[in-house]
Formats: C-alpha cells, sequence, structure tokens
C-alpha cells in the first residue's frame, strides 16, 4: 500500500488538531467520582513524612560510559541532524500538500513525540538538539566558546523566553490560518531558526535551554523521566524521586500553564459549542481563536497562581516568597500535563507519525525512498477500537491526577510547617480535582 492509499485521517483546515474520539459519559463521571474519591483518600490517609526525599536510585557507571562516548554523542547528534535536513528540504523545496511530510514531523514528531521521547530517554533532546549542534559548529569554526556569549544572560530570564515561544507555537499549531501550508510554516520555522541562532551567538549556549520551546517542553517532561544523571552518573530512580529533585527556573510556571492551558484550548476549539459560536460571529476567527487561546492560558495560570499563593502563610522557610511557591510547586503539575498529551494525542501521534515516517524517504514528493520506508503503509488500526481509546483516555487523565496530587502532597511536606502539611495541600488539592474534572468534561463535549 503507498501512503497515497491511505484515507487522510486529518482535517482540511490543517494538521494539528485533536483526533480522539469524545469519552462517553459514563467514563466521565467514572474518572471524576474516581479522581475525587482518590485525592480526598490521599488528603486523609497521607503519610506525614517526606518519602521521596533521596533521588540517588540505581548507579549505572556503564550506561555512564556509554552514553558520555564522545562517538556515541556525535552519532546521536549526526542523526537528529540529519533528520531536521530532511525536514527542511521537505520544507524549502518540498510540494505545498498535506502529504508533505514536514508538516507531520512538526507537530506529530517534534511537538507530540517529544512527550514519550522524553519520558523514555530523560534529556536525550537536550543532548541532541539540533539548534545546539549548529551553534558548536558555528563557535568550532569561528574558535570560540559556545557557553560564552558576547553578553550576559541574566538567570532571572529562566525559561521565560521558551514560555512565549511556547505559547507562539501553540497560536500557529491551533489558531493560525493556513497553517498546514508551506509560506507559514516557513515564517515560523525562519523566525525560530533565527532567534534562536542569533540569541545563542549574544548570550551563549544557555540561551537555547532558556528560549527554544522545544528544549523547555522536553527539558519538563524529562524531570518525570526515571533516568536521572547525579554525580555525574546515570541513574534509575523512582520517577516521583526524580520529580521532588527538580529545581525549577523562573518561567516554570507560564511553561507548564501554557502546555496544560492550550492542550486544553485544543478540546474546548472542538466542542459544538465553540464551533457555532464562531460561526454565527461577525468577529474573525482568528480573534476568537487567539483570545480562546489566551484565555485558557490565563484561567490555568491564574488558578494555579491562586493556589499556590494561598499555601504561602503556612511555609516553613519564612525567606520564601509568594512568588517562590508557584515556582517550586511547578514539577507537580508535570504528570498532569503527561497525562493531558497522552489522552488528547496519542492516536495522532501514533498514525501520523507513521504517515510522516513514510514521506521522510520522499521530502520532495518525486518517488524517492531515502530511507526505505516508502512503501510502508499506515496502520489506522487505533481507530477502529473507540473504547480501548477511551479507556486510555481515562486512565491518563485519572492517572496524571493521581500523581500529581501525590507530588503536591510531597512537595507540601517540604514547603509548608509539619503542622499544617494537610491543611495547606487543600488548594492546590481541589486545584487538580478541578483540572482533571474539567479535562473529562472537555473530552466528553461533542
Amino acid at each position: 500500500m503507498s501512503p497515497l492509499d491511505v484515507p487522510v485521517l486529518v482535517p482540511l483546515h490543517g494538521i494539528a488538531s485533536r483526533h480522539d474520539l469524545p469519552l462517553p459519559f459514563s467514563f466521565v463521571v467514572t474518572g471524576a467520582a474516581i479522581a475525587l474519591a482518590v485525592s480526598f483518600a490521599l488528603l486523609l490517609l497521607a503519610w506525614r513524612e517526606r518519602r521521596f526525599t533521596d533521588p540517588a536510585g540505581l548507579v549505572l557507571p556503564r550506561l555512564t560510559r556509554f552514553v558520555d562516548h564522545r562517538a556515541v554523542r556525535l552519532v546521536l547528534r549526526l542523526i537528529v541532524l540529519v533528520s531536521y535536513a530532511l525536514a527542511a528540504l521537505a520544507l524549502v523545496a518540498g510540494q505545498d500538500l498535506l502529504t508533505n511530510p514536514i508538516f507531520g514531523f512538526v507537530f506529530a514528531w517534534m511537538w507530540v513525540g517529544l512527550v514519550p521521547l522524553s519520558l523514555l530517554l530523560g534529556r536525550f533532546w537536550r543532548a541532541t538538539n539540533p539548534l545546539r549542534t549548529i551553534h558548536a559548529g558555528l563557535c568550532a569554526v569561528a574558535r570560540t566558546d559556545a557557553d560564552a556569549g558576547l553578553l550576559l544572560l541574566s538567570r532571572r530570564i529562566g525559561v521565560w523566553p521558551a514560555a512565549v515561544g511556547l505559547f507562539g507555537f501553540a497560536f500557529l499549531e491551533l489558531v493560525q490560518p493556513d497553517r498546514a501550508t508551506l509560506p507559514v510554516l516557513r515564517f515560523w520555522a525562519v523566525c525560530w531558526l533565527v532567534i534562536l541562532i542569533l540569541g545563542a551567538v549574544l548570550f551563549g549556549s544557555r540561551w537555547v535551554g532558556a528560549a527554544d520551546p522545544f528544549e523547555a517542553y522536553a527539558t519538563t517532561i524529562a524531570g518525570f523521566s526515571p533516568w536521572r544523571r547525579v554525580d555525574d552518573q546515570i541513574r534509575l530512580v523512582n520517577p516521583l524521586r526524580a520529580l521532588m529533585a527538580v529545581d525549577p527556573p523562573p518561567g516554570a510556571v507560564a511553561v507548564v500553564c501554557v502546555l496544560l492551558g492550550s492542550t486544553a484550548f485544543d478540546s474546548f476549539a472542538n466542542t459544538s459549542w465553540w464551533i457555532r459560536s464562531v460561526q454565527d460571529s461577525a468577529i474573525s476567527p482568528v480573534l476568537w481563536g487567539t483570545g480562546g487561546l489566551f484565555g485558557m492560558v490565563i484561567i490555568v495560570a491564574a488558578t494555579f497562581e491562586l493556589a499556590s499563593r494561598l499555601m504561602t502563610p503556612l511555609r516553613a522557610d519564612d525567606s520564601l516568597t509568594a512568588a517562590d511557591l508557584p515556582r517550586l510547586m511547578a514539577p507537580t503539575v508535570v504528570p498532569i500535563v503527561i497525562g493531558y498529551a497522552i489522552a488528547h494525542y496519542l492516536s495522532f501521534l501514533v498514525v501520523e507519525g507513521q504517515r510522516t515516517a513514510i514521506g521522510m524517504s520522499d521530502p520532495l514528493g518525486r518517488g524517492w525512498n531515502v530511507l526505505g520506508s516508502a512503501d510502508m503503509g499506515v496502520n489506522s488500526g487505533l481507530y477502529d477500537h473507540p473504547s480501548l481509546m477511551a479507556v486510555i483516555q481515562l486512565v491518563a487523565i485519572v492517572g496524571g491526577h493521581i500523581l500529581g496530587i501525590v507530588a503536591a502532597h510531597e512537595k507540601s511536606l517540604v514547603l509548608l510547617r509539619p503542622d499544617a502539611a494537610l491543611k495547606g495541600q487543600l488548594p492546590m488539592l481541589l486545584l487538580m480535582i478541578f483540572y482533571t474534572c474539567s479535562g473529562l468534561l472537555l473530552l466528553f463535549s461533542p
């Protein structure tokens, strides 16, 4: 079967949108009941002393030596760089059709694919980021230090530029007119490349970590990976222990709120109420989409800030300010972000990821078979099992909620006074219940 024989599963208006079927209402009620029951059970019966304090885990010296070997790192960097080169070829000289693999490369591989990649391989993306490779190559030619730039980048910057970039990508993915056309994607790609490379020249390689939305996304998800480097050794650890050891930079709250809010808006924008309202309005759909996306991110950010700041009077360390608590609590939302991503985009990644793998063998649409995958077919069997997909969605959202509650409880034991740890985490508990029930209802909405 050729890729052209496969039914196109993406909508005509663009490749990037939610594709999973709405949850049955009975599943929504069941999931909400489980979330409520488990949440309050944890609150009443949870441990009173920290359990996830030691991130040491199992030391793996052989794996560390293998991963740190110069040849291994070089090969991995080259593989990623070559894949980006093929994608760039498709972007610059490919056909302006949905069959062009660049659209799946950006919206399926680069975006959704970062979730399983970062969970399974930890900070793999930071080590192989093609922008870092390009910048390192330029510095090698110029015989300059890649870490040193012309200007000093303040640590207060954190990942705020990346949060802005994440919002920009969410706009491209969910709002931008004609987003699945080459001129639009070329414009955004050039902006991304120029801003990141010029910034790296000015501020050094730290700019990539601070401003690249994809690296910020991958690093955030990797915080929940079982792989962690401790004392320069790779270790296999409990993901909750790894998450507790994360020291979130400034802007971490903005990153998780954009991730959660944009995914929620993706579901909301597919409801019949939203579609009908936009169609019946005289206001531009772009303004509707921009306002809806921004509004959803603001709702997530405002509620998270409020819940975190309500914990301030009960903090154990008086040197912590009300602004510090949201940043320190930000990693506890990561399991919910992961659950949302799996629930919304799993089938899209599986099906569109296969189509992209096929198309990458022929980036220009000229009948090539560069990677030997051009004659493969797309297995879209997931769509034949809507009940299975519904169960996966339910487990992902409720499971992410439960892990988020556990992480929030453990973090509360660190940040709050011992006599107030349980009472102080109640606002965060209610917030996570709100996130979970809202996510389930959005997935139910036809």
